[in-house]
């Protein structure tokens, strides 16, 4: 597919990415990588009972499914026999690429579906890898703060492993002043709330490489739930499932013959370039990714996909309300519910919403009156969910709310009664899901990533912290006094065994 700034090569009819050429450079991903190794799709499966396994959702079948001057949107798809029970997943796929008429990049998206009767399966993990090329991306940006200077692969394989596989200790990296980090990719997690672009760029060429996911609709656990982005390879995700962080509370397990279809994505893949020097072209690129991402944002959901299994605006309602909270031991009368997420996702118990991977969730803050507005919510049957921060407990709607195409559904003012028995005696911290109040020690300082030591939110990022506790209270677990002790000082931020 090629419009001219563009031009990406397929295998046919596997749909993996072998070439995107952009800028005068013949191709951005990893050339000493095999064709297949280079951008694709895949998933982490298995059969109940059994050991993982991976499938890369390599299609049988090609087809252009739309064709016009302004777009072309192809396919790449197979249809799940028996057969195939050993090697691949139990799952129709159909995977879409779209390149449209000055697009600096092209949309690609994932339709996977489980015909009813079809075999009980657990499926872990889907998501998108690109690997740039590794001799012209070095430098990654996950937000405003977290960007850096990265280490090699090979930096990884001179180092010495820690205590699991992905965390090593820089012992001989190419760039000096690597030497002595810590190399982890779970440092780079990010909260699915925030992930909206990350990526790589190249100082050399003035060149980025971007991954912009307008929505977190299709993303499981809700806002809060962290995932992978970007690691050393290079490389670059877009994490739609996966039981890190949650294990398997995550709900992967597909039973019972029941049907069930889901759409990953559309994410966006971007390029861009910047002139002059060098010194600032990193600065240029990251602020021209986040104002591309800004208005992938403002068009979604996008109206131009071919498959009838993604609605567009029109296809789409809403839920409007007033989320008020009612407790008597702290105000006589109803406070307003400010900046409270309120969300829709799959009827269930009250924070149930945490643990969905199968369905879509659709999520927004409330103003400091209360009131909100969830916009663009595909039909279905939902229940509504909500936290307040400094409230604790979880909220849910009793009645489930059906959403039709155009539909506009007002539910007024919503009342949240926060469990209680009686008045606070005395509270640790603040009830607002975060640790961040807490004491988040220093790592050691020979097991460093110096990222971290000036970003004091991302602290708890640190490699090791959970050995700290064991150093700080050799003898005993610690001892925090009602009234004396100070969070911040005290108590220790995650519970770890001595």
């Amino acid at each position: 597919m090629d419009n001219g700034i563009v031009r990406i090569t397929f295998l046919r009819p596997a749909g993996d990415v072998t070439e995107i050429q952009y800028n005068g450079v013949e191709n951005v991903l990893e050339t000493h990588n095999g064709e297949c190794n280079r951008a694709y799709w895949d998933v982490v499966w298995n059969r109940p009972g059994e050991h993982i396994r991976l499938d890369r959702l390599r299609g049988t079948k090609f087809s252009i499914v739309g064709k016009d001057k302004n777009q072309i949107e192809i396919s790449f798809s197979r249809k799940w026999h028996h057969s195939a029970w050993n090697s691949t997943v139990p799952l129709n796929v159909d995977k879409r690429y779209i390149l449209r008429r000055g697009s600096a990049g092209f949309y690609t998206y994932t339709i996977l579906e489980r015909p009813e009767g079809w075999p009980d399966f657990e499926m872990d993990q889907v998501r998108i890898v690109l690997k740039p090329d590794s001799e012209m991306f070095h430098f990654m940006a996950i937000s405003d703060k977290i960007q850096r200077v990265m280490p090699t692969a090979e930096d990884r394989k001179l180092g010495r492993q820690l205590a699991y596989s992905e965390a090593v200790l820089l012992t001989h990296p190419g760039n000096p002043a690597l030497k002595g980090e810590v190399d982890d990719k779970y440092e780079y997690s990010i909260e699915n709330r925030d992930d909206k672009v990350h990526g790589w760029m190249s100082k050399k060429l003035g060149v980025g490489i971007w991954v912009i996911s307008p929505s977190d609709e299709y993303v499981a656990g809700g806002p809060l739930k962290q995932d992978l982005t970007s690691h050393v390879g290079p490389i670059l995700l877009s994490m739609f499932t996966s039981t890190h962080y949650t294990g398997k509370d995550l709900n992967t397990r597909y039973r019972d013959g029941k049907p069930w279809r889901k759409v990953y994505g559309p994410v966006f893949v971007y390029l861009n370039s910047v002139s002059g020097r060098p010194r600032r072209s990193y600065r240029k690129l990251w602020r021209d990714a986040k104002s591309h991402m800004k208005k992938e944002v403002r068009k979604w959901p996008y109206g131009f996909l071919q498959s009838e299994h993604f609605p567009c605006a029109d296809q789409r309602g809403s839920v409007a309300g007033q989320l008020l909270v009612g407790d008597k031991y702290v105000n006589q009368t109803l406070m307003t519910a400010n900046n409270a997420y309120v969300g829709l996702a799959a009827p269930g118990k009250a924070g149930s919403w945490q643990t969905d991977a199968k369905g879509y969730q659709f999520w927004t803050r409330a103003n400091e009156e209360g009131y909100f507005l969830i916009k663009n919510v595909r039909p279905g049957n939902y229940n509504l969910y909500a936290f307040v921060p400094g409230i604790i407990g979880d909220y849910k709607f009793e009645a489930n709310i059906t959403i039709k195409p155009g539909s506009e559904t007002d539910l007024g003012a919503i009342v949240y009664h926060p469990p209680r028995n009686g008045p606070t005696l005395w509270e640790i911290g603040v009830p607002d899901r975060t640790a961040s109040e807490f004491f988040i020690p220093d790592p050691k300082p020979f097991l460093t990533n110096k990222l971290y030591t000036h970003i004091l939110s991302d602290k708890f990022r640190q490699y090791g912290l959970w050995d700290r506790y064991t150093e700080l209270y050799p003898h005993h677990d610690l001892v925090y006094r009602i009234g004396n002790s100070k969070c911040h000082q005290d108590w220790f931020f995650a519970h770890v065994p001595r």
